[in-house]
């Protein structure tokens, strides 16, 4: 718990009141491998602060080709956001790749906290424009990089990703066969 509230307080003051208030509102919880905490198709009803774990993110084209944009690691949040903020059915799912600890807002949660925690509107305010320019430069490089960069960056941004997660869904992260990444790895 703490280390969410590290993250608010990080961004603006929270007073002990308030600290004391969300703990009570926020539960932990521990997700087993290959366990979806978002289902697609569904209306997202909790945003989780990932405490330790890596999910994935993956998405269908209308061909029902599945693809990763992203996978969410400790100190992000696992939320589908457009489904959590605007009560839709989700366009995606989250699954856990390895377990995970996060610390859960449900949606009343939340819409109490917005109540209740006077810099709460603010602080997630904040989060979403920091989240929608990552993911912004995210899709920019996938689009501008080739596939070695790409990989290189992602190394660099987030190791426990590359040390963690099957090779499978990191070459379909990158839009590359397993052979093609097999052969990055090697150079690197």
């Amino acid at each position: 718990m703490d280390k969410l509230i590290d993250l608010f307080e990080a961004i603006l003051p929270i007073s002990e009141d308030e600290k004391n208030r969300i703990k009570e509102l926020v539960k932990k919880e521990n997700i087993k491998k290959k366990t979806k905490y978002v289902e697609e198709g569904y209306v997202c009803r909790k945003m989780g602060f990932v405490v330790d774990g890596i999910f994935k993110v993956v998405r269908t084209s209308s061909a029902g080709d599945e693809f990763i944009p992203y996978f969410i690691s400790e100190g992000h949040f696992a939320v589908a956001l457009e489904s959590f903020t605007n009560q839709v059915p989700s366009e995606e799912y989250i699954e856990a790749i390895t377990p995970c600890v996060v610390i859960t807002i449900s949606r009343e949660a939340f819409n109490q906290l917005e109540t209740e925690v006077q810099n709460f509107p603010k602080i997630i305010s904040f989060l979403k424009e920091k989240a929608l320019i990552e993911k912004h430069k995210l899709k920019t490089e996938m689009l501008n990089d080739d596939a070695e960069t790409r990989y290189r960056k992602l190394a660099q941004k987030q190791p426990t990703v590359i040390q963690y997660v099957p090779q499978n869904n990191i070459a379909q992260y990158l839009g590359i066969t397993q052979y093609t990444l097999s052969r990055i790895r090697g150079k690197s």
